[in-house]
C-alpha cells in the first residue's frame, strides 16, 4: 500500500464536520448522515460474493448499469453508493426487484475519512470494489488496498483540464494510481494521462465507452408513440432540450423563439436535476405568459402550447423516441456534457454546445459521420435548428448515421466486464497465494504446554 499524503489527510479530517454540519443545515434525512459517515447500513442477506460500486450521480449510474447487470448475471451481489439524490434515486429505479431480492444494496457513499471507510468496509465485506469515470479518492484506495481488496476504475475518463488538477497534487495522485489495481480507460488520451500520473502500463487497459452501451428499450418507444397519438403532435415538429442546466434554457428558447416557423414547434425540456424543475417552470410561464403543462402533473400540451415541462425521471428513452431533433445539454454551459447515445440509438439528428469535453471523443466521432453538430450560440443553434427542419429527410439520415455508428460499438460492455471478470479472479488467485506464503513462512503456534498446533488452511 502506498501511504495518503499527510497533507490530504489531515485536510479531510478538517473537512469532514464541516460536511456534516452542511447536510445538517440541509436537513438531509438522518440515515443518510448516518451512510455518509459510515453507520446506518442495511443488513447483508446474501451469500453472493459483493461487489462494491459507487457511480457518483445519475449518469454515471446510468453509464455503469450494464457491467452491474452482467456482474449480477455473473453471480455476484452490488452495494452501489451514490453522492447525489438523483443516483440514489435512480438506483431505486434500476434495481427495485433485486433490492428487494437482497443481491442489491445502496447507500450514500461514505466520507473518504480512515475511520469511516473501514466501518464502511467491516460491514460491506466487498471482494472488490469499482469506481465509475473518474471518481477517486486517496484514503478509500488506500484502505482497499491495505484489505487486499482489488480496486478497479470502470470507464475511466480523464480530461486535460482534470489531468491538470490532478498534477497539481502530484503526492495525492501518484499515491491513487498505485492503490488502484486495474484503470479500464474509455480512450487512448486518458490512457495517457493516467500514466503520466504515475499508474503503471500494466494496470491500465483501454475499451470502448460505455456511454456507447445504450440500447432502445421497447417500452419507452411504445409510450412515446402512444404519446404522440393521444397529443396529435402529427402536424408539428418535437424538439427534445434533454439534460439541461442552468442558464441553457434562455439560450435553447431564443433560439427556437427565432425560427421561422416556431409556432409549429413544440420543445420539450428535460432539466437534469430535479430541484430545478419549478424554476423552468416559472422561466417558461413568464416567456411565454401562460402556465407550463408538466409531466409531473400529468398534463399533455394543447395546440397552443409552445413548451412542455418532462419534470419526471427515468423517462428520458421516451422524450429522444418522441422528439425529431434533439437537443443534449451540459454542453451550453461549462459542464462538459452529457451523452449523445441515448440519442443517437434512436436515430435522432443531434445538436450540442461547444462545452463538450467529458464525452469529447463520442462527440467527435457522431459529429465525423453527420449525426451530430455543435452550436456555441442561440444564433448558430437556431441556423442549424431551421436548416434541418426545413430539410427534415437529411435531417432524419444523420439520426440514422449516429444510429449506425452506435451498433458498431454495442460490444463495449462485454470488453469491459470481461476485464474486469478477469481481474477479479486474477487478483482473488494472488491473495490466495500470498496467504499460503505468509502460512508457509510463519513459525507455528503453540499451545501453553508446548504443544504444536497445526490447523489445515482453507483458502
Amino acid at each position: 500500500m502506498t501511504a495518503v499524503p499527510t497533507l490530504y489527510r489531515v485536510a479531510m479530517r478538517v473537512l469532514a464536520p464541516l460536511y456534516r454540519a452542511k447536510l445538517y443545515l440541509k436537513r438531509a434525512p438522518t440515515r443518510e448522515i448516518g451512510e455518509r459517515f459510515g453507520k446506518d447500513y442495511a443488513t447483508v442477506r446474501t451469500t453472493r460474493p459483493l461487489i462494491w460500486c459507487h457511480a457518483v450521480s445519475l449518469g454515471e449510474t446510468n453509464t455503469v448499469e450494464p457491467i452491474l447487470q452482467g456482474l449480477l448475471a455473473a453471480g455476484y451481489a452490488l452495494w452501489i453508493t451514490n453522492t447525489t439524490q438523483t443516483g440514489y434515486a435512480r438506483v431505486g429505479q434500476l434495481f427495485g426487484d433485486e433490492l428487494a431480492a437482497g443481491t442489491v444494496y445502496q447507500s450514500f457513499v461514505p466520507v473518504d475519512n480512515a475511520a469511516v471507510i473501514e466501518r464502511f468496509l467491516a460491514h460491506v465485506k466487498p471482494v472488490a470494489a469499482l469506481f465509475v469515470e473518474t471518481e477517486l479518492w486517496a484514503t478509500t484506495l488506500a484502505k482497499l488496498n491495505q484489505q487486499k481488496i482489488a480496486s478497479i476504475l470502470v470507464n475511466a475518463r480523464l480530461s486535460d483540464k482534470s489531468f491538470h488538477g490532478y498534477q497539481r497534487a502530484k503526492r495525492t495522485s501518484r499515491s491513487m494510481m498505485d492503490n488502484l489495481t486495474l484503470i479500464i480507460a474509455q480512450d487512448e488520451d486518458s490512457a495517457k494521462r493516467f500514466r503520466q500520473l504515475g499508474a503503471t502500463s500494466d494496470k491500465i487497459r483501454v475499451a470502448s465507452s460505455l456511454k456507447w452501451s445504450s440500447k432502445t428499450n421497447p417500452l419507452m418507444i411504445r409510450r412515446a408513440m402512444r404519446l404522440q397519438e393521444d397529443w396529435q403532435l402529427a402536424p408539428r415538429r418535437v424538439i427534445v432540450a434533454a439534460s439541461t442546466h442552468a442558464g441553457e434554457e434562455a439560450l435553447i428558447w431564443q433560439a427556437v423563439q427565432a425560427l421561422p416557423n416556431a409556432r409549429a414547434v413544440l420543445l420539450i425540456v428535460v432539466p437534469r436535476h430535479p430541484e430545478r424543475f419549478d424554476a423552468v417552470a416559472e422561466f417558461f410561464a413568464e416567456q411565454t405568459g401562460n402556465a407550463v403543462p408538466r409531466r409531473s402533473q400529468h398534463a399533455a400540451p394543447s395546440p397552443q402550447d409552445s413548451v412542455y415541462l418532462a419534470d419526471s425521471m427515468g423517462e428520458l428513452g421516451v422524450w429522444y423516441a418522441l422528439a425529431d431533433i434533439a437537443l443534449v445539454g451540459g454542453s451550453w454551459v461549462d459542464i462538459g456534457g452529457h451523452n449523445p447515445i441515448e440519442a443517437a440509438v434512436v436515430a435522432k439528428p443531434i445538436i450540442m454546445g461547444q462545452y463538450t469535453q467529458a464525452c469529447q471523443a463520442i462527440v467527435d466521432k457522431l459529429h465525423d459521420v453527420g449525426a451530430l453538430q455543435q452550436a456555441a450560440d442561440a444564433p448558430a443553434l437556431s441556423t442549424i435548428l431551421a436548416d434541418w427542419l426545413a430539410r427534415p429527410d437529411a435531417a432524419a439520415m444523420a439520426g440514422r448515421q449516429g444510429q449506425a455508428l452506435a451498433k458498431q460499438h454495442q460490444d463495449a460492455t462485454y470488453q469491459q466486464l470481461a476485464m474486469i471478470l478477469d481481474c477479479l479472479d486474477s487478483h482473488h488467485e494472488r491473495r490466495v497465494a500470498t496467504q499460503v506464503r505468509l502460512i508457509d513462512n510463519a513459525p507455528p503456534p503453540t499451545q501453553t504446554d508446548g504443544k504444536t498446533i497445526i490447523d489445515d488452511f482453507v483458502p
